[in-house]
């Protein structure tokens, strides 16, 4: 005797992590200028630095103590985890600005109600003079789309 049990169908990575991403965008502008702000507090302002005559070669230039400070702290871990994540944050930000503009009209609706607004569900389809198995079948095959735009197929 089987017993029929409903198990929920999980989504594939690549449609959560889109959809994440696309949820994300909002904040990806002050995220951005925080990572900045952060950023340069850490290193020093840029000053120019005179080489004395007479001091210092090509293989050892004279560097002043702040110039070195500088290098240690560009060169800290906190400075390159600071970095690496400005660029990431830039990439996917530049990413689902291009995908975005790839988009008709009623697929940007949608991804502007869902994920810059985050209405639910049903306000969407309705706005979108759409059944609800439309509405998901669409909204899947958009997720599909703007996925592989971003290079998670």
């Amino acid at each position: 005797m089987g017993v029929c049990v409903a198990v929920a169908k999980r989504k594939p990575s690549y449609y959560r992590q889109a959809e994440r991403l696309l949820y994300d965008y909002k904040t990806y502008d002050l995220a951005i200028k925080n990572l900045e702000a952060e950023l340069e507090s850490i290193l020093p302002p840029v000053s120019t630095s005179l080489l004395r005559l007479g001091e210092g070669s090509s293989d050892a230039p004279f560097r002043s103590l702040t110039e070195e400070w500088a290098i240690k702290r560009v060169e800290s871990p906190r400075a390159k985890r600071l970095i690496k994540l400005l660029m990431e944050k830039k990439r996917l930000r530049q990413g689902i600005k291009e995908a975005r503009q790839q988009l008709t009209g009623e697929e940007n609706t949608l991804v502007w109600m869902r994920y810059d607004l985050e209405k639910p569900h049903q306000e969407i389809w309705e706005a979108l003079h759409m059944s609800r198995s439309n509405y998901f079948e669409f909204k899947n095959k958009l997720i599909e789309k703007i996925a592989r735009y971003l290079g998670l197929l």
